[in-house]
């Protein structure tokens, strides 16, 4: 299926009489996208939520909004990748819901370590672990140019300071930047106060010029670092480098925290952890056809983001959605002959965007497509050959990932089998549906065949991407 990713603040325009053609859009479309959420949807979501409060009326009429457009799909980053997850959002919040505040206490934390080994008739081991970070030295240097700054982080920090004091201020300083948006401001004014200013202009720069311009600003401190370099260096601290899903947000941050189309937090409510579920948000849209939002902060970010890291998830406002999604749906064919001719029609050499010619590796001249439309809502590419000797050319339709994503729910997949049964029909249904389940969840290699008249159509199955590709063998007739 097209996959779409709605930020927080487009799946909440859903219950809004002004977005009832948004509403109309979506359910119109349903039969052919997909909306996936992820643990950002619940960083906004939450925020309406009351543990004290029984009713918590509002919070469920949007957990059950988000249920019925996401339905089981879920994506989560779990340790070095995002991960297609099969949950509803009522299952993931009830397994969520009671998870501790994100801020640290780290006396508490080695408080915690003593309990569990008490439990486990385990000396306490927080004493020794204590006496240890208090011998160790600070690890960096407080000087001139930066005092006034480590002063508005960490104001109990000083040249005398252990690991330990800074380990303790470390816990302060984050939860206060996330939940005051004041102090996150004024963090990011002592950033501008100390030279990095971005040219006043800059909210006009073109997104795929931003990183080209960041380094040339970044330049004048004769630091010789570029843009990722910086973000290289926030994780420097430790031996393991950043993952995709840190060094994402973490390049968003940053962006915010230069200037670049930095969010106002112009709410009362608003604070810093509303700009890294912005970040979330766009990185889980990464993952996705389509990113929508309305946050035009949010929206140059994420293109900036998008440009650089080579990231071809198109992005929209829900107007732009509105109005462009159609091109990209197919209405399904009613039959076999139908949907062979649409599958040929859509094959435009001038869409050309890899050619291989006849070589010990390809039996005759290969090309590769990006198709104007998702056919059957599922395949964005194809490889077109023409074999001269039998008369005959072969298409093959592939899904192909341009962005973050590396894997397809298993939905999708019985999704488009379903689709490709109803239109090229199918002889014994249970049978059909035990095909389906087996095509999908087995590991090994299967295939699916129709034939037809001087066509034959397999669906295989692509073990190592656990995808699907679709291949059309035609033999042309005399006339033909």
């Amino acid at each position: 299926m097209i996959r779409v990713y709605f930020d927080w603040n487009v799946f909440s325009y859903l219950k809004e009489p002004e977005y009832k053609k948004l509403k109309q859009k979506v359910e119109e479309l349903s039969y052919a996208i997909q909306f996936p959420y992820s643990p950002a949807h619940f960083q906004d979501l939450m925020k309406s939520y009351d543990k004290n409060n029984d009713s918590n009326k509002y919070f469920y009429e949007d957990l059950n909004l988000l249920e019925k457009l996401s339905k089981t799909h879920l994506l989560r980053w779990e340790g070095t990748r995002t991960v297609p997850l099969m949950a509803t959002p009522k299952e993931y919040f009830e397994s969520n819901k009671n998870l501790e505040d994100i801020s640290i206490d780290i006396e508490k934390a080695f408080n915690d370590v003593d309990e569990l080994s008490e439990e486990y008739g385990i000396p306490k081991i927080s004493k020794l672990m204590k006496s240890l970070f208090k011998m160790q030295p600070l690890g960096f240097e407080i000087n001139n140019d930066n005092k006034d700054a480590i002063n508005k982080m960490f104001p109990n920090i000083n040249s005398e300071s252990t690991m330990w004091d800074f380990m303790k201020d470390m816990g302060q300083f984050s939860d206060k930047l996330l939940k005051d948006k004041n102090y996150y401001k004024d963090i990011r004014k002592t950033i501008k106060d100390q030279g990095l200013k971005l040219d006043i202009n800059s909210g006009n720069w073109d997104a795929k010029d931003v990183f080209d311009k960041l380094d040339k600003f970044l330049a004048t401190f004769d630091l010789k670092l570029s843009f990722i370099d910086y973000v290289q260096k926030v994780f420097e601290f430790r031996k393991k480098k950043a993952n995709r899903h840190e060094f994402f947000t973490t390049a968003y941050l940053l962006l915010d925290m230069l200037g670049y189309k930095s969010d106002k937090l112009s709410k009362i409510s608003n604070n810093m952890g509303n700009i890294t579920s912005d970040a979330e948000h766009a990185f889980y849209g990464a993952h996705c056809d389509f990113f929508i939002a309305n946050d035009k902060k949010l929206l140059a970010k994420a293109k900036v983001l998008y440009h650089e890291f080579n990231i071809q998830t198109t992005i929209w406002t829900p107007e732009e959605f509105i109005n462009k999604i159609d091109s990209f749906v197919h209405t399904l064919p009613q039959n076999a002959k139908d949907a062979i001719e649409e599958g040929a029609r859509i094959i435009d050499l001038k869409n050309t965007v890899e050619f291989h010619p006849k070589s010990d590796n390809y039996e005759v001249d290969s090309y590769g497509l990006s198709l104007p439309m998702f056919y059957f809502n599922f395949f964005n590419y194809a490889i077109f050959q023409y074999y001269e000797e039998y008369n005959s050319y072969v298409i093959t339709f592939r899904r192909v990932f341009k962005n973050y994503s590396d894997f397809i729910f298993y939905t999708e997949l019985e999704k488009l089998i379903n689709n490709l049964g109803n239109v090229f029909g199918v002889d014994n249904e249970v049978e059909f549906q035990k095909t389906i389940k087996d095509f999908v969840y087995n590991i090994e290699e299967k295939t699916i065949l129709w034939t037809f008249d001087n066509i034959i159509i397999v669906l295989e199955k692509d073990v190592e991407l656990g995808r699907a590709n679709l291949k059309y063998f035609i033999r042309k007739n005399n006339s033909g």
